[in-house]
């Protein structure tokens, strides 16, 4: 049975699309699609031109409760183009107030229908890494659940999720959460973990310094490459 949309969110995710219409592109689209081997067909509609509309989205409406929020999200997420998953995204980064643990089942819905690096990473290092921050006790346990899904883009999300978290990183998760995956030959699990240590690097060198020299012989040509590209071995 089709949910019914209140007008707002209709009025909210019509303008999107009504937007991305408007400045079509089909031979950007031809391009964007190949670059990102997408199924989901682009509308040819340029990072500059999706942020014009995301700021115009906000300034219009004031997203003044969850419903609308999770929404619209939902809305946009069931795209015909991937420009409109973009702008999901924006959204959802944009209003933190709304980073609570009743979003995560969207979060993850997101990770689990998107499948792909565009999408999985901006919505792992923000919006699950925001959660993990505001809801430690109860995100941990399940964030280390995530680490041996059977879903790969939902064991990267895991690896990616302390990405922008700095000092705040759970360093004993981060070091674990690689360890359990190093094993792994996916080009994208390979990247994630080499893209964490990396990140990580730039708040405490010495320890993942530490982790690569033990973890060496099990680690590939790329995560070590990542992970030590701010790093001076001695």
């Amino acid at each position: 049975m089709a949910r019914s949309i209140p007008e707002t969110v209709s009025a909210i995710v019509g303008f999107v699309r009504k937007s991305l219409l408007e400045l079509e592109n089909p031979s950007n689209a031809r391009h964007m699609q190949d670059y990102m081997k997408s199924k989901m067909p682009f509308r040819g509609v340029m990072s500059p031109d999706q942020k014009m509309i995301f700021r115009e989205v906000v300034k219009r409406h004031k997203f003044n409760s969850f419903k609308l929020y999770i929404n619209v999200i939902e809305d946009l997420w069931d795209a015909d183009y991937r420009e409109e998953r973009y702008i999901a995204i924006s959204i959802a980064r944009k209003f933190k107030l709304y980073h609570t643990l009743e979003a995560l089942d969207t979060y993850e819905m997101m990770i689990r229908t998107g499948e792909w690096w565009d999408y999985v990473d901006a919505i792992s290092a923000n919006l699950i890494g925001s959660l993990l921050v505001k809801y430690s006790d109860e995100m941990n346990p399940l964030i280390k659940g995530w680490i041996v899904d059977e879903n790969i883009w939902i064991r990267r999300s895991a690896i990616l999720s302390q990405l922008r978290l700095k000092e705040k990183t759970d360093k004993k998760m981060l070091f674990s959460f690689c360890k359990k995956c190093l094993h792994e030959d996916s080009f994208w699990t390979r990247k994630a973990i080499g893209w964490a240590l990396r990140e990580y690097s730039k708040t405490d060198p010495n320890s993942v310094h530490r982790f690569i020299q033990s973890h060496e012989k099990s680690m590939s040509t790329l995560t070590k490459r990542e992970a030590s590209r701010y790093l001076i071995f001695g």
